[in-house]
């Protein structure tokens, strides 16, 4: 199966939700390759809203390819002053595990860019996610 996509969203909090929506949409079936993805989406999408110029009234693109059972999804923002780094977080925290969750989850990601806007990225091999959840 073969599927591509890509996707303006306004830079509101509740478009997290769409993004994950366009996303898995694109998955045939239910199981862990959709709940893996829409997760990631959410992560990659929050970050933007929250750490760049997409937030406030900016704007976020994500685009999906899928090919080959694997799923590789982009996540435009805004930019900002800084690229996503990782946070010493207290266990408690609301925020701050979000590039620890790419490399738990994802087979390969990255950030592309400039403070003028970045590309976070991620693939996802479809048919491993399931096998290693036993599906």
């Amino acid at each position: 199966m073969e599927a591509q996509g890509r996707r303006e969203f306004s830079g509101h909090a509740e478009q997290v939700a769409a993004a994950r929506r366009f996303v898995a949409s694109a998955i045939q079936g239910g199981g862990p390759a959709r709940d893996v993805s829409r997760l990631l989406v959410s992560e990659a999408a929050t970050n933007a809203l929250l750490h760049s110029a997409s937030g406030d009234g900016g704007s976020f693109a994500v685009e999906y390819l899928i090919s080959n059972n694997l799923l590789r999804v982009e996540v435009h923002d805004g930019g900002g002053p800084s690229g996503p780094r990782r946070r010493v977080h207290h266990p408690e925290s609301m925020t701050g595990r979000g590039l620890d969750l790419f490399d738990a989850l994802s087979d390969r990601w990255g950030v592309d860019g400039s403070p003028d806007g970045r590309t976070v990225w991620f693939e996802l091999d479809l048919a491993a996610v399931e096998a290693r959840s036993g599906s």
